[in-house]
């Protein structure tokens, strides 16, 4: 039934009736943060969404992956003593364990630089021990204990690009307590496991990710945040301490930064008193300084990456576009539904099964983000036989075809009705809904944006898609990335460890990713020009370069 009414819509004319948002009602709290509630009635429960517009893109290179420690040590959990204000023991000994963990890093530094030293490592790791058992004495671990789990409910956050989001779902007669409890969470941003975070989200850079898109990104977005791959700023996040992480967060969760998003069956004249009293009456730091971005001019001219990253090979082809709240932007929606929106698009049906030369077909709008101008990623695997130029030259074939072509009127109207079912889809389900109108407040100031949009689509022409692919799906914006095979291991043993320092001082200096891969290609060709002696030398020096003791 679901692929059989777009299909409807598109082959008998019928028009889906998108509705607007005027459910929606917005107040602004006494310190400054905005309320959006969307009234379900007949909804025993609710979904609340507190989301914090700035997210990674406003991070300072020093605090990169604060926003991502935020959301895994702040709202991972809600345990009672998570909410009880902050005492001199505690902070004492959150401040004890943030000393011991600096002075492990600087004697872990030291002992890489010369491990014949002599260090008081093991007494450091057991007073370490010591302290952290101490603290984990006063939580309760068990995941039991969770406050909104004991209610019936459960609580998730994210970090991406432009915001922080918290969402829960609650029944509705825990809504006060919702209320109280967040707002207690925000007051006293106790971070109390962030020793444990820090070394978990370490972990997870080291093990997960998608060096390819990392590639791209870093290539396509030169020097600006939305470039940065976080792996590549490991020494920085290892240094971050406890209290550089609450100094950032009275900031980056300031009210003035909050919107709240309520959906389902409560009421404005019952929720509105009790937000204010709670959540209304968290402080507004200090005027703190916007976080002032680099442009990135689009033509940056065609850019081309090379690597060999293993695993099978792949392409990932990026066009700089606008961002959210351009004109273009929904025109280029569109053509990305064309291209590659489901089974009938076109990548779909003339790469992966008219000419087989594609296994696989993925396109994604506003990476990393929507509020400044971001990539249309085209993302694809050649299938058994085919080259990864035969895929390139076929891919841009399609965007040619998008960009001349007239656009048969039945493939429009299919696209179209995918997209307006998407709305829908959106307004039926509560959670959908609450993430719809954050991101659209995140990434273009207004709630409205999402609603503007659905609205819009009907009045979008052929002609004003052509012309947005014509003007941002050209040679001057893209970017490329030929992902091949690791070849086989290098006879020399050194090799490995000569292209992990090379490229680990490359990111530390060199912020575009096209220019970092020639410079690490070209350091391994002039090394391996050395004897054995003097490339041994050499990687002892570059090691020592490679971090920095922090004074």
């Amino acid at each position: 039934m679901r692929l059989l009414v777009p299909f409807l819509i598109a082959t008998l004319g019928l028009h889906a009736q998108v509705p607007p948002m005027t459910e929606v009602q917005e107040r602004r709290l006494a310190n400054g943060a905005r309320l959006l509630l969307v009234e379900r009635r007949g909804l025993t429960a609710f979904h609340a969404a507190l989301v914090f517009r700035g997210g990674r893109a406003e991070e300072p290179a020093a605090a990169a992956g604060a926003t991502d420690l935020l959301a895994r040590t702040l709202f991972g959990a809600t345990w009672p003593e998570d909410l009880e204000p902050a005492t001199a023991s505690l902070d004492a000994l959150l401040k004890q364990e943030e000393g011991l963990l600096e002075s492990l890093r600087l004697q872990r530094l030291r002992l890489r630089r010369d491990p014949s030293a002599s260090s008081p490592l093991p007494s450091l790791e057991a007073s370490l021990e010591a302290v952290q058992s101490h603290l984990k004495a006063r939580f309760s671990p068990s995941p039991l204990s969770d406050l909104y789990t004991a209610r019936g409910g459960r609580q998730s956050a994210e970090a991406t690009a432009d915001a922080l989001v918290a969402e829960t779902e609650l029944p509705q007669e825990a809504f006060e307590f919702w209320c109280r409890t967040e707002a207690q969470r925000l007051r006293t941003l106790q971070l109390s496991r962030f020793s444990q975070a820090r070394t978990a989200l370490v972990a997870d850079l080291k093990q997960q990710g998608d060096p390819g898109m990392a590639l791209l990104r870093g290539a396509a977005l030169p020097g600006h945040p939305y470039g940065r791959d976080l792996a590549d700023h490991l020494p920085a996040l290892e240094a971050l301490r406890w209290s550089d992480l609450r100094t950032y967060a009275r900031r980056a969760l300031s009210p003035d930064r909050l919107t709240i998003i309520l959906v389902g069956g409560l009421g404005l004249e019952g929720a509105l008193p009790l937000l204010e009293r709670h959540l209304g009456s968290l402080p507004v730091p200090p005027d703190g300084e916007d976080a002032v971005l680099p442009e990135i001019a689009a033509g940056l001219g065609d850019r081309r990456v090379q690597a060999a990253l293993g695993g099978a090979p792949r392409l990932l082809v990026g066009w700089r576009i606008p961002p959210r709240q351009h004109p273009d932007h929904l025109a280029l929606r569109m053509a990305a539904q064309l291209l590659g929106g489901g089974r009938t698009s076109r990548l779909q049906a003339h790469l992966v099964r008219q000419k087989t030369l594609a296994r696989q077909v993925d396109l994604h709008l506003d990476v990393p983000g929507g509020r400044f101008p971001g990539l249309l990623v085209a993302d694809l695997g050649p299938a058994h036989g085919h080259s990864l130029a035969e895929l390139e030259g076929a891919l841009h074939g399609e965007i040619l075809h998008l960009q001349q072509d007239p656009i048969p009127q039945d493939e429009w109207q299919r696209a179209l009705a995918l997209l307006e079912m998407d709305h829908l889809r959106v307004l039926d389900e509560p959670a959908s809904l609450a993430r719809s109108l954050g991101r659209a407040w995140a990434e273009g100031g207004d709630w409205r944006l999402a609603d503007r949009e659905a609205q819009r689509l009907r009045t979008l022409g052929q002609e004003d898609v052509q012309a947005a692919a014509r003007v941002w799906l050209k040679p001057s914006h893209r970017t490329t990335v030929l992902l091949e095979p690791t070849p086989g291991e290098s006879s020399d043993p050194l090799e490995a460890d000569m292209a992990r320092v090379l490229k680990a001082l490359a990111a530390s200096r060199i912020e575009d990713l096209a220019q970092r891969e020639q410079l690490v290609s070209e350091g391994l060709r002039q090394l391996r020009m050395l004897s054995a002696d003097e490339r041994l030398r050499t990687l002892k020096l570059l090691e020592a370069q490679l971090a920095p003791v922090k004074p």
